[in-house]
């Protein structure tokens, strides 16, 4: 694998730190804001519906521009934006920061994923692409549980000044080991065409909903883990790690699924995973009296499990994106990313909602309750390719 694609997941990194880093803490910034735990993690939809409008957008407008230079210049804003992050007296004030950072980051892995699948043969493309979203799962097992533990010594404003500097420490590997990469086409109206491809719509509706099913517990991974289990800190950075290492699993599997085996059986096989992982949230609080320990250990089990499924299905959904058109891969990638994001402010306002009327324990079920229909049409949809071609 090019040296360069392991740089390209350190981009990956950054992305994802910056973008999950401050949940472990949502309660502290929620109480030093004056506003409800549920409307704090609406900072994560703010992020979340800005980047799915915001990605397909910026990379068709920026598309004129050499790739390298892109990821350059966005990194440096990122981690500037989020460094003044720290320094903002309102919640308002923060949802705009937020904002601003999604329109900034949203080009980040696209580019880096649609760079690094033009390095490697077709076959290899798959675990390229893993590759590069494993810079996401090292933001799980490092970034993000570090931040947290940054932010319960410092305070929250922390973990935005160290989401900054991870982004910008990133930038002199980028311009160092990223070769000079050409720019894209820049996407016609014919060539938005590709995303009404069948196998093209059906992976970019996999992102979606498997991000809406995951994120109703993953944006209030620090409020749900105080109050079901009691842990503090150092107790939610330990469950945002068991998600890395989760993650990491999902890559590797999920690199080596979408080389060897078809599209729509893999899907089947992940989507089965995610309703039962989602499921098991919920279980932990069934019975309380046990104590905290007890909830503790299923929920680290739960998010390793999760996180094992979400991304063992990113390769397999963007090796799919990438080969249906290779010269609109940024396109296709970005269209991904914003399905993605859109998945994630779904599941954010309706776990807002659910937290609300039903409480924390309810989460796991109400995304449990929102993959089982996208199991049921990948059993129906995959059935006669799998026919056609056995696992």
């Amino acid at each position: 694998m090019p040296a360069a694609n392991y740089v390209l997941a350190l981009a990956a990194f950054a992305v994802g730190t910056q973008t999950y880093v401050f949940t472990g803490l949502l309660s502290d910034l929620a109480a030093d804001l004056g506003v409800s735990v549920a409307t704090a993690g609406q900072l994560a939809t703010a992020f979340a519906v800005t980047s799915a409008v915001a990605a397909p957008l910026v990379a068709n407008a920026l598309s004129g521009i050499e790739r390298r230079r892109v990821l350059i210049i966005s990194l440096l804003l990122i981690g500037s934006v989020n460094i003044g992050a720290a320094l903002l007296p309102s919640f308002e004030a923060l949802v705009a920061a937020r904002v601003l950072l999604a329109i900034c980051s949203s080009v980040i892995i696209p580019l880096a994923g649609a760079i690094a699948a033009s390095l490697v043969e077709p076959d290899r493309q798959g675990r390229a692409l893993g590759l590069v979203l494993s810079g996401l799962t090292l933001a799980f097992i490092l970034g993000v549980p570090l931040g947290s533990v940054i932010g319960g010594l410092f305070g929250w404003r922390a973990t935005f000044v160290f989401a900054g500097l991870v982004s910008l420490s990133v930038v002199p590997a980028i311009a160092r080991w990223v070769p000079w990469s050409q720019a894209a086409r820049r996407a016609s109206i014919g060539s938005f065409g590709v995303l009404a491809r069948p196998v093209v719509a059906l992976g970019l509706v996999v992102s979606v909903v498997s991000f809406a099913a995951s994120y109703p517990v993953f944006a209030f991974i620090g409020p749900l883990a105080e109050t079901g289990a009691g842990l503090e800190s150092g107790g939610i950075a330990a469950l945002q790690a068991m998600a890395g290492f989760g993650s990491i699993l999902g890559i590797v599997v999920g690199g080596r699924m979408a080389d060897g085996r078809p599209f729509a059986q893999n899907t089947r096989r992940l989507f089965a995973g995610l309703v039962v992982s989602q499921a098991v949230f919920s279980l932990c609080f069934l019975a309380p009296q046990l104590g905290s320990l007890w909830i503790a250990l299923p929920l680290g089990i739960a998010f390793f499990c999760s996180s094992a499924v979400l991304f063992a299905l990113g390769p397999v959904v963007e090796k799919v994106l990438v080969q249906a058109e290779p010269s609109q891969s940024a396109l296709t990638l970005a269209m991904n990313t914003s399905m993605i994001y859109a998945g994630q402010g779904l599941g954010a306002v309706l776990g807002g909602l659910t937290i609300a009327t039903q409480g924390y324990g309810a989460l796991g079920a109400l995304g449990a309750l929102m993959a089982a229909p996208a199991l049921a049409v990948a059993l129906i949809v995959g059935a006669r390719p799998c026919k056609a071609r056995p696992g």
